[in-house]
Order: structure tokens, then C-alpha cells, then sequence
């Protein structure tokens, strides 16, 4: 089996990360402007499994909120679809997480 094509068995859920999954992600995502947002569409790293992450840079309220400095990076899950034995009810995804940085060039 190569290590881009899913497991012939579905992982369980598990939450964790690794330090090759965001370097990954950064890789072979693909990344368009999508209203506000930004979206990130891609494989997850962990089980490989098609996924979409809009990224969100403001929050739409009525009072502005207090001023705070964006730290450039996103912490990313997985939201597959996909079967992952052991996954919580009302979740989704096969529990892998990842963090990017986010560079929007103007």
C-alpha cells in the first residue's frame, strides 16, 4: 500500500498529530478564497480521506471585538466523512489535528 491511498481497514478514532502532517498539508492542499474565508481542500495526512477547512479570519457580530494579534497560524482537524471505529457521537472526522501557517498574499 502506498501512503497516499487510504487503509484497506478504517482507522480508529484517535485525536492526535504529528510533526509531518502540517508540512504535508501545505503540500498537497489546495487553498481559494471562498466569500470571507478561506478554504483549504485536501487528503486528510492521517487517513486520507478527502476533507474541506474554511478558515475564518473575522467573527460577524454586532460589537467589534477587543483588538488581538493574529498569530499567522491555524489549528486544522480532520472532517471526513468516513467511518473511524471508536469516534465520539456528534463528531466527525478521524480525530488527526495539525497546525499551518496561513500567508494570504494581496
Amino acid at each position: 500500500m502506498r501512503d497516499d491511498e487510504p487503509a484497506a481497514e478504517p482507522l480508529p478514532y484517535v485525536e492526535v498529530t504529528d510533526a509531518g502532517y502540517g508540512s504535508r498539508v501545505a503540500e498537497t492542499f489546495s487553498v481559494r478564497r471562498y466569500g470571507p474565508a478561506v478554504l483549504l481542500t485536501g487528503d486528510c495526512p492521517r487517513c486520507q480521506h478527502p476533507i474541506s477547512c474554511p478558515i475564518v479570519d473575522e467573527v460577524y457580530r454586532r460589537e467589534a471585538p477587543p483588538a488581538a494579534v493574529d498569530p499567522g497560524y491555524r489549528t486544522l482537524l480532520c472532517s471526513c466523512a468516513a467511518d473511524h471505529p471508536a469516534r465520539p457521537d456528534g463528531l466527525s472526522g478521524c480525530g488527526a489535528y495539525w497546525t499551518v501557517t496561513l500567508e494570504v498574499e494581496a
